[in-house]
């Protein structure tokens, strides 16, 4: 599988309202429910009126047609970075999926990845 890493700092966060200057990041992940309404985003962009936030995530997506006919494609990488003792968070675009991870362990993963045949561009 071919994965590139997005070479940047990322934050989860919760807010209360969303500003229109937070759209205008090259990467930005908005979920909306009927409980709360959370964005990912560069953390150098990290809205001030936030409930709370989590900072530290890097990032890497899949970088080969990921088109919903396909299957598996999250579970094969989710099990592998398992093994590593890691979480993740999955974020899903139409085009591809994107999986964060907590910086500190980003490295082993990435390692555990490769090892397991995937190639990072």
């Amino acid at each position: 599988m071919i994965l590139q890493l997005i070479n940047r700092d990322f934050s989860i966060f919760k807010v209360k309202s969303l500003n229109n200057e937070i759209l205008q990041n090259e990467f930005v992940f908005i979920s909306k429910t009927d409980t709360e309404l959370s964005v990912i985003c560069e953390s150098r962009y990290v809205i001030e009126e936030n409930i709370s936030v989590e900072h530290g995530w890097g990032c890497f997506r899949i970088a080969e047609d990921a088109s919903f006919e396909k299957y598996g494609m999250i579970a094969f990488l989710s099990a592998i970075i398992a093994k590593e003792k890691t979480g993740i968070l999955a974020v899903a675009t139409y085009d591809t999926d994107y999986i964060f991870i907590k910086k500190d362990k980003l490295d082993n993963v990435i390692n555990a990845l490769k090892e397991s045949g995937c190639i990072f561009i």
